[in-house]
């Protein structure tokens, strides 16, 4: 049952990980060339923020970067990480006071990105991510070894 859940576990961080970072790649691909670095750095110059054309290009580097190390698990805890600072701050500073939902540019679309951000931070990779090549799972460090008894339990045999 152990080995159906790792299964099931990697396969799962797989999904999660390329719906996730394609989804971080079209969004910084839609920032880059529909809506522009200028339009970016007004929005965010209307926040009150200082170095706005810096974060714009930071945002959209880490959207477009970030997001194909994603799809390939690539340092998906650092990228989960990324995820949950970046929509974090989208919600505090873009989004304070608006509804939940969709329909009045609500902030449940950066919620859901940072809870994934949080999974993949915690989770990483899995085994079907590049990050399997340089490090193994918690799980696969130590074979299972048997429990000794302690002296004082041990029943002597006659």
């Amino acid at each position: 049952m152990r080995a159906f859940l790792t299964i099931v576990r990697d396969i799962a961080l797989l999904v999660a990980r390329v719906v996730a970072g394609g989804t971080l790649m079209v969004h910084g691909w839609h920032r880059w060339q529909t809506i522009g670095f200028e339009q970016l750095t007004s929005m965010i110059e209307g926040a009150g923020l200082p170095g706005a054309y810096g974060l714009a290009v930071l945002t959209v580097a880490f959207e477009l970067i970030g997001g194909l190390l994603l799809v390939f698990g690539l340092g998906t805890p650092l990228m989960g990480l990324g995820m949950i600072v970046l929509n974090v701050a989208t919600i505090v500073i873009f989004k304070d006071g608006a509804p939940f939902g969709l329909q009045e540019n609500g902030w449940e679309y950066n919620a859901m990105q940072a809870a994934v951000g949080a999974l993949l931070m915690a989770f990483g990779s899995g085994r079907l991510g590049l990050d399997s090549l340089f490090l193994r799972p918690k799980d696969e460090l130590e074979p299972d070894e048997f429990i000794e008894e302690h002296p004082l339990t041990q029943k002597e045999h006659s």
